[in-house]
């Protein structure tokens, strides 16, 4: 359900239902000071105080009560609305939007799409490539894909599937300037490196339980992750690359994994994941569709 009115009405239901804002925050997959904010702003929308708040409890005001049966009989049509539209053929119709990392653009996405049009004809879709952390409400998608790590925020979060950060080189890269085996020997090697979304001064680069920090002194930085791939592919240096875009190409032979057995990680050592950020959970039937189409075009090239 999106954070209009309807999500005012979910959350102040919710609240009473449970007669706590703790538990309704992790009942909607919220945080509590959301769930606060949208009450208080559904008692200013109807002009009456709906809900009584103590330190121990949470309790519903005489005109709480009244309202409090309106909004769950509201809530009740739009969810038989909403389940009507999906068992029709209307319900797989409409526009589509959602953000992706640049590199998907030109490596998994374009079979997922090929298949999601044949197999959806009447929707229409609209992707913004960019590897910045899009907010989805703000920019009015139905989902934002990102990489790396997921971070701390009131969207609700979907991952997708977990990936390593590969070093990799041209094998002409190799051939004139020699295969680092270990972390230690990079500093003697023209490193390339992503800008976006954050600067990252350090690589952390694990095998095993080892886990070796090293000050990267790039010598080329782009902005964008395919950007970053052309430059590895026609030898400029060495980068960090995601294994999902990075292994066809060594498969190919035309990328080389250099430091072998190492990944780069978190400085924990934690390996990042692909994830799908939204803000409800009712998201509409063609983002679930689009969402695993793309699950399963991961798994079956990982098969």
């Amino acid at each position: 359900m999106e954070r209009g009115a309807l999500w005012e009405y979910q959350v102040f239901c919710a609240v009473a239902e449970r007669q706590s804002f703790v538990l309704a925050a992790r009942a909607l997959g919220a945080s509590p000071s959301a769930v606060t904010r949208a009450v208080q702003a559904l008692e200013r929308q109807v002009g009456a105080q709906l809900l009584l708040r103590s330190k121990s409890s949470v309790v519903l005001t005489p005109q709480g009560e009244s309202y409090f049966e309106s909004a769950r009989g509201l809530l009740r049509l739009e969810s038989e609305a909403r389940e009507a539209l999906r068992d029709t053929p209307s319900g797989d119709q409409g526009r589509l939007r959602f953000s992706a990392p640049d590199l998907l653009g030109v490596t998994l996405l374009p079979a997922v799409l090929r298949r999601y049009a044949a197999e959806h004809p009447g929707v229409t879709v609209d992707i913004t490539y960019t590897d910045k952390g899009i907010d989805p409400i703000a920019e009015g998608l139905d989902f934002a894909i990102r990489g790396g790590f997921p971070a701390s925020s009131e969207l609700l979060g979907a991952r997708l599937w977990p990936y390593a950060r590969l070093l990799c080189a041209s094998p002409d890269y190799v051939a004139r300037m020699g295969l680092p085996r270990e972390p230690e020997e990079l500093a003697h090697h023209r490193l390339i490196m992503h800008t976006g979304p954050r600067v990252l001064k350090d690589w952390h680069l694990r095998r095993d339980k080892r886990i070796v920090r090293m000050h990267a002194e790039p010598t080329v930085r782009v902005s964008t992750s395919s950007g970053l791939m052309a430059l590895a592919l026609q030898g400029v240096g060495i980068a960090r690359l995601a294994d999902w875009a990075a292994a066809p190409e060594i498969a190919r032979g035309t990328l080389v994994q250099v430091c072998p057995g190492y990944t780069a990680t978190s400085a924990q050592g934690v390996a990042p994941q692909m994830h799908a950020v939204y803000a409800s959970r009712s998201l509409p039937a063609r983002a679930r569709a689009m969402l695993a189409a793309i699950r399963q075009c991961v798994d079956t090239r990982a098969g």
